[in-house]
């Protein structure tokens, strides 16, 4: 009979056990997407540009006085070695005489005691002494002839006067800008580049690039690439990217132009796909992955993918994904194979 009893209460027991199992639910990890997309490396781009001399010097006196003649007239060519500006010389030029006479006496001192010298007349040192002043009354004739030389400006090159600073009968002090000077020879093409062109450009120079006045558009020149800089804008995340065309007498452009300028690869190469930098892990070792999103399963999966390599914020993916995948664009380390996730949507 008790072992009846005991047997009753083990399966009682058993079924209390049973009854308080609780099934607990898994929770989806929310994670933000990226959706990849691939583009040809050969399309084409257009971007307003700005037109500007390929240099510009501002003229400047490098002695004082009162202005007395320029020929500054905004917009006018001038060429290499005109007379562009003068100031008062008379100050400058009795300066030179002065000297000359200074020097004329001290060469004549040298020339009487160096006869002297030779026969034992006079002491070396009076004839040191007479050396040194012909030497610096030389040295102070020829600083008193190039400040006057300095009296006038001339055109450092063949170029055109875009602005003036000064007028007639005012006085300029030393280092004063006058005047600036532009060399039109070449002109530059200065844009700016959104930084997701710039990546999926990256390394390609094989291009061809046009520019045109915005409004002519029979008139297309071939410009070339010069330079572009290396960090992109804090605001606009845009790199400004500078090319150049040589024979810009032939052409319509100044500078203030606006213009229009295409970029375009010259081969056709194969399309990239550029994800963030976020979204690989993995090392050169032991290889590179992402966390592939199955948008059917809301779940996520490892997969392979191999670096071509790394371009400011992204990484440029050889094989492993194309195009309309879904991955993870952040937080991948707290992720793992088969892991229920929920997409992260901004709301409309």
């Amino acid at each position: 009979m008790k072992q009846w009893i005991f047997i009753g209460l083990i399966i009682l027991c058993q079924s209390c056990s049973e009854s308080e199992v609780v099934e607990v639910k898994e929770e989806p990890v929310v994670v933000q997407t990226f959706t990849v997309v691939e583009k040809p490396s050969n399309d084409a781009y257009e971007f307003p540009a700005v037109v500007s001399a390929v240099k510009n010097v501002e003229l400047r006196f490098e002695v004082a006085g009162r202005l007395i003649a320029t020929d500054l007239v905004k917009g006018r060519k001038v060429e290499k070695g005109q007379v562009l500006a003068q100031i008062d010389p008379a100050p400058y030029e009795r300066k030179v005489k002065d000297r000359e006479a200074r020097h004329e006496l001290a060469t004549n001192d040298l020339k009487r005691i160096e006869t002297l010298y030779k026969t034992g007349g006079v002491s070396p040192s009076a004839y040191d002494n007479a050396k040194t002043q012909f030497e610096t009354t030389l040295l102070d004739l020829n600083n008193a002839k190039q400040d006057l030389s300095y009296t006038e400006v001339t055109a450092p090159f063949d170029g055109f006067v875009s602005d003036r600073y000064v007028e007639n009968d005012s006085y300029v002090q030393v280092g004063l800008s006058i005047a600036t000077i532009q060399d039109r020879s070449s002109l530059y093409f200065s844009f700016d580049v959104p930084e997701r062109v710039m990546t999926l450009n990256h390394g390609n120079k094989d291009v061809l690039a046009t520019a045109r006045i915005i409004g002519v558009e029979d008139q297309i020149y071939t410009i070339h690439y010069v330079e572009h800089e290396a960090t992109p804008d804090p605001i606009t995340q845009t790199y400004n990217v500078t090319f150049a065309i040589d024979n810009a007498k032939e052409t319509l452009f100044i500078p203030g132009s606006r213009a229009m300028v295409t970029i375009e690869t010259k081969v056709s190469k194969a399309n990239v796909i550029a994800v963030p930098v976020s979204a690989v892990f993995g090392d050169s070792e032991s290889g590179f992955a992402v966390w592939w999103f199955d948008e059917a399963q809301s779940r996520v999966t490892k997969k392979t993918v191999t670096v071509n390599g790394i371009f400011d914020k992204y990484v440029l993916i050889g094989t492993g994904l194309a195009a309309g995948d879904k991955i993870v664009s952040a937080g991948v380390t707290n992720l793992r194979d088969n892991l229920l996730v929920r997409e992260y949507k901004v709301a409309p």
